[in-house]
């Protein structure tokens, strides 16, 4: 409970104890004054009385001997009052002189008939006979001390009621009041989500019960809040993990949930998508209007959709409860980028093997015709069975590098590892491509460490050199230069070749190592190359763990390096 409120309970318990000290305030007020009434009026008809005898026996001794002042404290101190006589001929007064200021006021007061209350004395005028007057003033009456008294047992009942309403009021704020307010604070707060908030200190009674009550609402709110989180927490985590992109609208177009995939793939800023209609956030037109199409028709929908070089595969599905109430939709986007690119690798693949095969098939069978439909001269039979050898060896290049390519892809495919010395291996593959650089006057240096021992596949690094020699002699010009550099480090080998060929274009670098993929189109197919070498490179590399990079620059030649783990 809050400071302020404690403060305005306390105040409204000082406002009451306030209203009850005016309330005493006007009842003794009152009570004094029907106390000073009925003493006046018992007075009044006393002095009523008095006056009538008194003034009856003075009447007669006036007329039997004359009046004086004896007379009058005679009755005055029978009677325990004080006298004033008027008549025509003479005054006589039971006062003092030191009242003279009195005695004024009954000269003055016995022109008037009736009572007077001066000085809580009160004073009544008697007419005894035409010109004579008799006032008659009682003792001073006990007002002031009634008045006290009353005040007195009216503030000692103010004082008593006021204390058993602190004590009461108290002990009812601390049972009651207070109670039903932290029940009210604890109730808002769990309205606001705080469902950790807890009444410690219960009473006893109803407010008890109503505390214990809360406190249960609060914990099972806690706990199926808690079980919601949970839920809410693992439903993000596996939609987020999702591949898939997901996203789900409402009946009304609005958002309600998306995950990172489909941020990923349609670029959607996913702090702005939440509760905005779709349409205002997703930039894509095509999956705008099937998304539209979808809560339109409330049926399925499904396309491919391309965007910024990626391929979806979207299925678009309404949402409907158990009584086939219509909720939403839900979209989800399969990513196929992958699928479409093999599936154009393959069809390219086939595309190129069936253009590879047919070109020395139909040079075969071009010629096998003419020697067998045609007669031709012994010089003529034998060159075209020289065609038919080169183009039949190239068919056979062409054959055993595409089985060399299935076997590496192979998932089941095993290195057959054994220990050779670098150098060696070198040596061989150089006899093999020595003919070809010494036609073509290309200076080569070769640096090897004499003593550098390998354990791996044996067959698969010659062919991995063998296919880098191959290759950057078939593209370095006729007195170019070729440089093989070897170098051993803890953990792995570095070959590296430069060359000062034609290089490659920087555009086209990404592709180099691509199935049938040249450079130079009309130099590698009259070289009898296959466009597989650097195919199976990158292979050999990746089933060895290793890494390949290639550096060019067009016109100055190419540095091809492979990173290969010595164990």
């Amino acid at each position: 409970m809050t400071k302020s409120r404690k403060t305005g309970n306390r105040n409204t318990l000082y406002i009451y104890i306030l209203l009850i000290i005016a309330f005493f305030t006007v009842l003794s007020y009152i009570f004094s004054q029907i106390a000073q009434h009925y003493i006046v009026q018992s007075a009044e008809q006393q002095l009523d009385n008095d006056a009538n005898f008194i003034g009856e026996q003075l009447e007669d001794e006036a007329e039997q001997r004359g009046l004086d002042n004896s007379d009058l404290a005679y009755y005055a101190e029978y009677f325990q009052v004080d006298l004033y006589f008027q008549d025509d001929q003479q005054e006589l007064s039971t006062f003092v002189p030191d009242n003279d200021d009195f005695l004024e006021v009954l000269r003055g007061q016995a022109s008037e008939t009736g009572y007077l209350l001066k000085n809580d004395r009160l004073i009544y005028t008697y007419s005894v006979s035409a010109g004579t007057t008799l006032v008659v003033v009682s003792e001073e009456l006990p007002i002031r001390e009634l008045q006290w008294t009353v005040w007195l047992l009216v503030s000692i009942i103010a004082v008593l009621i006021i204390a058993f309403l602190w004590s009461f009021g108290n002990r009812l704020y601390d049972s009651y009041v207070m109670p039903i307010r932290k029940a009210a604070d604890t109730a808002e707060r769990l309205v606001e989500g705080d469902y950790q908030v807890r009444i410690h200190d219960a009473p006893y009674g109803i407010a008890s019960e109503l505390s214990h009550s809360i406190n249960r609402l609060a914990r099972n709110l806690d706990y199926i809040t808690g079980k919601y989180e949970n839920q809410n927490d693992r439903l993000k985590t596996v939609v987020n993990n999702m591949v898939s992109g997901v996203l789900l609208v409402n009946d009304k177009g609005i958002t309600r949930l998306i995950n990172d995939a489909f941020v990923e793939y349609f670029s959607v800023d996913e702090k702005n998508i939440i509760g905005e209609v779709y349409y205002e956030v997703i930039d894509h037109e095509h999956l705008n209007e099937l998304i539209q199409e979808a809560i339109f028709t409330e049926e399925k929908k499904h396309a491919l959709i391309e965007t910024l070089g990626h391929y979806f595969d979207v299925h678009v599905a309404p949402i409907k409860n158990a009584d086939d109430t219509w909720k939403g939709i839900v979209v989800v986007c399969h990513d196929i980028t992958e699928i479409k690119q093999v599936e154009n690798v393959r069809k390219d693949f086939v595309a190129n093997v069936s253009h590879e095969l047919r070109t020395p098939l139909t040079s075969m069978q071009g010629f096998a015709e003419t020697l067998l439909e045609q007669k031709v001269d012994e010089q003529k039979e034998k060159e075209f069975l020289k065609i038919i050898e080169k183009e039949s060896k190239r068919l056979n290049n062409l054959v055993e590098d595409l089985l060399d390519l299935a076997l590496l892809e192979k998932d089941s495919f095993q290195l057959d590892k054994t220990e050779f010395r670098l150098k060696m291996l070198m040596d061989e593959v150089y006899q093999v491509v020595e003919k070809t650089i010494e036609a073509k006057n290309i200076q080569t240096d070769v640096i090897v460490p004499t003593d550098l021992t390998v354990y791996a596949d044996y067959h698969r690094w010659y062919q991995l050199v063998l296919n880098l020699y191959v290759n950057a002699v078939q593209y370095t010009d006729e007195g170019g230069h070729i440089e093989w550099l070897v170098e051993q480090t803890d953990e792995e080998i570095i070959l590296q070749i430069k060359d000062s060929g034609i290089g490659i274009p920087q555009e086209q670098l990404h592709r180099i190592f691509e199935r049938f993929y040249r450079v130079d189109q009309a130099r590698s197919r009259q070289s009898g190359g296959t466009g597989l070498g650097l195919s199976i490179v990158k292979h050999i590399v990746e089933v060895h763990e290793g890494e390949i990079d290639i550096d060019s620059t067009l016109g100055e030649g190419t540095e091809i390096t492979v990173r290969l783990p010595r164990n």
